[in-house]
This record gives C-alpha cells, structure tokens and sequence, in this order.
C-alpha cells in the first residue's frame, strides 16, 4: 500500500532568505543564481555598505554574500556592524582581495566564509552549504600563515590599520589618486589624503612606492 506524506504547506514554502552585496552587476547576476540554486530567497540586492546593514536589519537573512570594496561602509565595517548588532545572519565574503591580511580580518570580525572571486564562482555553492551546517571556510589561511601574519613586525604594523585605512591602501598602491579614492569610498579628497598621511606615518614609510612595495611583500593587491 502507497503511502503518502503531507507536510504543512509553512514547511514546504518558505525558503531560506539571502542578501548579495556587490556593486558589480555581473557578479550580482552570477552569485544570484547559485543562491537561489543552493535553495535560498533573495531578499535583497545592495551596492553599497550602507544599505546592506539597513537590509539585513529588515530582513534578518541567513546567509549575506558580501564584497569588501564597496562603497558607504566596506565590506569589513558591515561584517562588525552586523555583529554588534547582534543579527545571526551567516556572512560569507566574496572578494578580488587574495591577502592574507584581509582574510585574517575576515575571519576576526566574524564572517564564515572567504571565497576569491578570481576562483570558479561554482566553489560558492559548496562553501554555502558548509557555512550552513555551521562549518567555516578559508582556505588561505594555514596555520603556518596565521602564526606569520601575528608575529612579523611589518604584519603587525599592517594589522594595526583600521578597515578603512587598509581599503585606502589598497587603492593607493593600485595607483588611484585621491579624488579617484574619494569617489570610489564616497569620502571627501580632505578625507582621504588624511587617512594617506596616517597610513604612512602607522606603517613608518614615506611614500607611496615604499607602501606599495610593502603591500606586494604581504599580498595586498
């Protein structure tokens, strides 16, 4: 005899809720449809910081793909709000930055997850369902690195920026002037020509070339 299971239609419905925030609308396209191909909603799309934050407060996603160098708040600042915040939502960062520094901060402010965007997109699928099983992924980052990161003085200068300064290096050292910084950070050119002088004077180097040179010997692209 044939048996047949009914489930309340609630279970059968609902399906888990995500946000993607990228400022980049063919990355928003491809990521949207791994998400809801790996059986999530999209609730919300966001390309700047500031309205990711406002979205996941409304929506109270379980899962958040989240760039680091988008405009408003970066990637890193949204990841501490959101946990001061005390919202659950399970972050994983989908990001061009391949560093060990930006990784390791990552992790600290409390993502689950670090996907390089200069990797198959496919990886992402299986990163999710890791991260949903309460599993964390960042392949980077051996022990062997973690340990160096910590230790090296050079490291420790660099750990020793704020979020907002290391975004700022990374775009000084791709050889942006200020004004192309400002618009990219939604900051004033006063801004950011302070956060340059305080790199400087944090990492003790003089100019520009020596903080790119510096980058290079630690993978800051």
């Amino acid at each position: 005899m044939q048996r047949i299971l009914f489930y309340p239609y609630s279970e059968i419905t609902t399906l888990r809720k995500a946000i993607i925030v990228d400022d980049h609308p063919f990355i928003l396209a491809s990521v949207r449809l791994l998400v809801i191909n790996a059986g999530f909603e999209v609730v919300a799309e966001c390309g700047n910081g500031i309205d990711a934050v406002q979205q996941c407060q409304k929506h109270q996603p379980d899962l958040m793909i989240l760039d680091l160098a988008i405009p408003g708040l970066d990637g890193l600042d949204v990841i501490r709000r959101l946990k001061e915040k005390e919202i659950p939502t399970k972050i994983i960062v989908l990001s061009s930055q391949q560093s060990d520094q930006f990784t390791l901060r990552c992790l600290q402010a409390g993502a689950v997850g670090y996907v390089s965007k200069k990797d198959n997109l496919s990886i992402l699928t299986d990163v999710i369902n890791a991260a949903m099983a309460g599993y964390s992924f960042f392949p980077q980052l051996t022990p062997d690195v973690r340990e160096h990161t910590f230790h090296t003085g050079e490291a420790q200068k660099l750990a020793a920026l704020s979020n907002r300064e290391m975004m700022v290096m990374k775009y000084l050292v791709n050889g942006l002037n200020n004004k192309q910084i400002a618009e990219s950070l939604s900051l004033s050119e006063k801004t950011v020509s302070t956060y340059k002088s305080r790199i400087l004077e944090k990492l003790n180097v003089s100019t520009v070339l020596a903080l790119a040179e510096m980058a290079q010997r630690h993978e800051i692209e």
